[in-house]
């Protein structure tokens, strides 16, 4: 028997996934995770998850890894070897929170499992079918050598979303156009056309976009250099502020969580039920974007730990009577489901998000 292990290498957590891998598809056996208080750390944390398994590290014989940014250069699944690493931590400053963990889990892996294949997937590969339209940025073209450009990310949850709608549309995948909304912590914006992902919310870096837990999204360039002034702020601590401390968290002044956040309105915080407005407005406009870019339009989804679980954040998303004539019909949070009614314009579907499933899919593929 055969397992295919999937490591998901954050800078606080080392999540694991174990699947078995004899026949066509992969099975899900185990999920842990445990926290991670540095780096050198990671390869005595990955032990002692799998000693807890039901495998075996000798019967592992492959080990996927979920990489943030693949850049220009990996835009398809790859095995890892020197050369690949090295170009790679070429890479860690386009996504200085994500790529040196995911590398750092990628040596542990190394290690710890000497005759397993190691597989890369990658965040922004999903996105590599954009055209030069939806991934160019309008700078001048004497700076194109630097690869500034539309990277999107959350590609492998947009995809296993795709995946999971076309075959409840019955559909196959290469028939499907899809708004795929990823909300979570991180949260994006996909417009999928014919299966291939042809823009996306985010972009150069996971910055960019809509409003999310602790990111700010999009925002006019010129406010970096005037607050940069008028808070004696480095560029380090700017892009620190827009990551870690701006979004529902800067907003509201109290969490990034976004149930917190439902709690406190309820209670009548203003500043809360603030960030809610802005988060779901943002949400909102992204959507109605996206859909400039279709002639058809077979679905909308949404994934990820809000997308999927939050019925109010969806409801305020899509209110009564709005413009799209969509009417969300909520029910049970179980399984993955379609939650708007029949009179909707199109079909809204709650996809639970599984970036490890998809993973395996793409390490025995």
């Amino acid at each position: 028997m055969s397992f295919c292990l999937i490591l998901n290498s954050g800078s606080q957590t080392e999540k694991i996934a174990l699947f078995k891998t004899d026949g066509q598809k992969p099975q899900s056996i185990y999920r842990n995770q445990a926290a991670i208080k540095s780096n050198d750390d990671r390869e005595k944390v990955i032990a002692t998850l799998i000693e807890e398994s039901p495998a075996a590290a000798d019967q592992i014989t492959a080990v996927g890894h979920r990489i943030v940014h693949g850049g220009t250069k990996f835009q398809d699944t790859v095995m890892a070897d020197e050369k690949v690493l090295a170009e790679l931590e070429e890479l860690n400053e386009l996504a200085p929170l994500h790529n040196p963990p995911a590398l750092a889990g990628v040596h542990a892996s190394i290690k710890l499992f000497k005759e397993a294949k190691q597989f890369l997937v990658f965040d922004t590969a999903f996105h590599r079918t954009l055209d030069e339209a939806h991934y160019r940025y309008a700078l001048p073209a004497k700076w194109n050598h630097h690869a500034i450009r539309k990277y999107g990310f959350h590609g492998i949850s947009h995809q296993y979303c795709l995946q999971t709608v076309a075959g409840m549309l019955q559909k196959e995948v290469a028939q499907v156009n899809l708004i795929s909304c990823h909300l979570g912590g991180g949260s994006s914006v996909c417009a999928i056309e014919n299966g291939k992902s042809m823009d996306i919310s985010m972009g150069f870096t996971p910055l960019d976009g809509v409003i999310m837990s602790t990111r700010s999204g999009a925002l006019d360039p010129a406010i970096i250099r005037y607050l940069s002034q008028k808070q004696k702020l480095s560029l380090e601590e700017m892009e620190q502020a827009l990551n870690k401390e701006s979004g529902m968290l800067g907003i509201s002044e109290l969490s990034s969580d976004m149930q917190e956040i439902l709690a406190a309105c309820q209670k009548g915080n203003e500043k809360a039920k603030l960030a809610h407005q802005m988060y779901c407005l943002s949400i909102a406009k992204e959507i109605a974007g996206m859909m400039a870019n279709f002639k058809r339009l077979d679905a909308i989804a949404f994934t990820g730990g809000i997308g999927f679980h939050d019925a109010i954040t969806r409801a305020a998303i899509f209110p009564e009577d709005n413009l799209f004539n969509i009417v969300l019909n909520q029910n049970s949070e179980t399984d993955n489901r379609i939650i708007s009614a029949a009179q909707s314009k199109y079909p809204i579907f709650a996809i639970k998000a599984d970036e490890e499933l998809m993973i395996a899919r793409e390490c025995l593929k």
